[in-house]
């Protein structure tokens, strides 16, 4: 990944001297979500190095109590930006979108996200229509009231920011948000040797009912053995009165990155992002730790570093704290997220679904979330019911399976619908929260005779990987592994009528494709490319996955 100058070089160059300024956006309603659309493609790419988007963004403020606040970023890849020869930029780059917030004389900037763009060479990213992340950024509500300058994007590829709030009570109020630590980019050294973020005094708010941090934490850089800090894990930590509260790693599996394939080394595990990911958040509650009105000391701590260099490493990060009044509700449940089936950019790699929806669902109540019953099933069709039991506390989450659907009907419609029941023996004291709808794209249809076509690739790589064909109960169709190096296979299987998915797995997340990056330093190592796709039995060819897969291929398919 590309480094950066120091802090203060950054910060002068990128948010004074190198933005461009757009007009303040308007606002357009659609039921009860407000829509706010600061930046679009038609506005020029930003001119200089790693210059962003800079705009003064007219947030509502009439008061209104907002259930969710989301904002949508839509990257496409166009030679009309201002940063490289590519369409996309060449390489992957960070930013953050920082809002500015006036404190008397001066300012104050506050992180709403960090980003990093994915690798340019190869790159579609959705086309025409680009590709989308959302942040969900309803925790800094009460910054975003008035008219406030923002900063985001670059000019690696063209820029489509969107906000949508959307009517309604949230599961708890926010009362306040403050920076502990403001963004910055700091060397390792300095942060193990605590002299930079040092331990703070803080007061709490007296009105507030419970407190949280947060921490946006990516590490980069190639300094020492383990090329800290990019490639290396470190333990992060919070003190709260002396005493360690929290303790983690920042770490991000990226053989999963739905943006494949990208050009570089976009597979392998890195430290709190992958290119073409929303840096990693971490949230922690410290309500049981504190009272209203307490002072109280915050400090920040990293694991100490070795005498080998990497202490020339960086890390950039933010932290706050957010103030929240009670919670809302007591009996409240919602439907945070469709997983499949869906259309949406993050979910590709498990979509086109045929049958097993999975959704996300969240308790917003006080009370513990014990029991829920759903609807669900394809606009237009007869409506399935499924019943979930478990143990969620306030604000805690959870992936619901769905009993399958009928592949059949996937054929005769593009919306699915899942909704909460609420029954006489129920309690649900709020209703804007307990449906949702995704539009999908209707999976293939192949032949019952499918044949898997494999080419392995090398050095020594084919026995990191497992294929299997199997249906929407679950039961394996087949199952083959303990491949041999630049070997040809060929797989049949027949297949009754039902919903199937084609899964080919790589131990070591790195696809079949040749790793290019050692031909100067270790050509041995290079390898030869493999090739892997599905064919009828007539040898018709029905889908080709790229090499370049990282962890795994996923595709489902019915057979009629």
């Amino acid at each position: 990944m590309k480094n950066f100058r120091k802090p203060n070089e950054w910060f002068q160059s990128v948010v004074i001297l190198l933005l461009i300024t757009v007009g303040i956006n308007s606002q357009t309603w659609s039921g009860d979500t407000l829509r706010l659309n600061p930046v679009t493609f038609q506005d020029a790419s930003p001119e200089g190095w790693n210059a962003q988007y800079n705009v003064m963004v007219d947030f509502p403020e009439d008061g209104t109590t907002w259930r969710q606040i989301l904002m949508i970023q839509t990257l496409k890849c166009d030679s009309a930006t201002a940063g490289d020869k590519y369409p996309c930029g060449e390489w992957d780059y960070i930013w953050n979108t920082l809002i500015e917030i006036p404190r008397g004389d001066t300012s104050e900037l506050f992180t709403l996200g960090s980003f990093v763009t994915p690798y340019g060479k190869r790159l579609k990213l959705g086309g025409e229509d680009g590709w989308k992340w959302f942040y969900d950024i309803t925790e800094y509500a009460p910054l975003l009231v008035g008219k406030r300058n923002l900063t985001s994007g670059n000019n690696q590829e063209l820029l489509n920011l969107e906000f949508l709030f959307i009517k309604g009570r949230p599961a708890r109020d926010v009362l306040s948000v403050a920076n502990i630590y403001p963004y910055g980019d700091y060397k390792y050294e300095l942060l193990a040797t605590d002299s930079l973020l040092k331990e703070k005094e803080i007061v709490l708010s007296a009105e507030a009912k419970a407190y949280s941090l947060k921490a946006i934490i990516s590490g980069h850089g190639h300094a020492g053995p383990r090329n800290c800090c990019e490639w290396d894990s470190k333990t992060h930590s919070y003190y709260i009165n002396k005493w360690e509260a929290f303790r983690w790693n920042v770490w991000t599996d990226c053989g999963d990155n739905p943006i494949y394939p990208q050009g570089g080394t976009w597979p392998f595990d890195r430290a709190g992002w992958c290119p073409g990911t929303i840096v990693d958040e971490y949230e922690f509650e410290i309500t049981s730790s504190v009272s209203p009105g307490d002072t109280v000391l915050i400090d920040y701590g990293i694991e100490f570093y070795q005498e080998n260099g990497e202490k020339e490493g960086t890390f950039r990060m933010s932290h706050q704290l957010f103030s929240y009044g009670k919670p809302n509700f007591e009996y409240d449940a919602s439907i945070v997220e469709i997983l499949n089936p869906t259309t949406e950019d993050k979910h590709s790699r498990d979509n086109p679904g045929c049958g097993v929806p999975k959704i996300i669902i969240q308790n917003t109540g006080s009370h513990p979330l014990t029991q829920l019953s759903f609807r669900y099933g394809i606009k237009g069709t007869r409506q399935k019911r499924h019943h979930w039991a478990g143990k969620l506390k306030f604000l805690e989450t959870e992936i619901v399976t769905l009993p399958a659907l009928n592949p059949k009907a996937l054929k005769n419609s593009e919306a699915f619908t899942v909704e909460i029941i609420v029954g006489k023996n129920s309690r649900d004291e709020y209703a804007g929260n307990n449906k949702q709808v995704s539009f999908y794209e209707k999976p293939a249809v192949f032949p019952s005779e499918v044949v898997i076509a494999l080419t392995t690739n090398s050095p020594d790589r084919a026995r990191e990987n497992h294929c299997y064909i199997y249906d929407a109960n679950g039961v394996v169709w087949l199952y083959e592994d303990e491949f041999k190096d630049s070997t040809d296979y060929h797989f049949e299987v027949d297949l009754p009528k039902g919903c199937f998915k084609f899964l080919f797995e790589d131990d070591l997340q790195d696809g079949i494709s040749r790793h290019w990056w050692n031909r100067n330093s270790k050509p041995e190592l290079v390898g030869n490319k493999g090739n892997i796709q599905l064919e009828s039995g007539a040898g018709d060819t029905l889908v080709v996955f790229p090499a370049d897969f990282g962890e795994r291929v996923s595709y489902y398919f019915i057979v009629e």
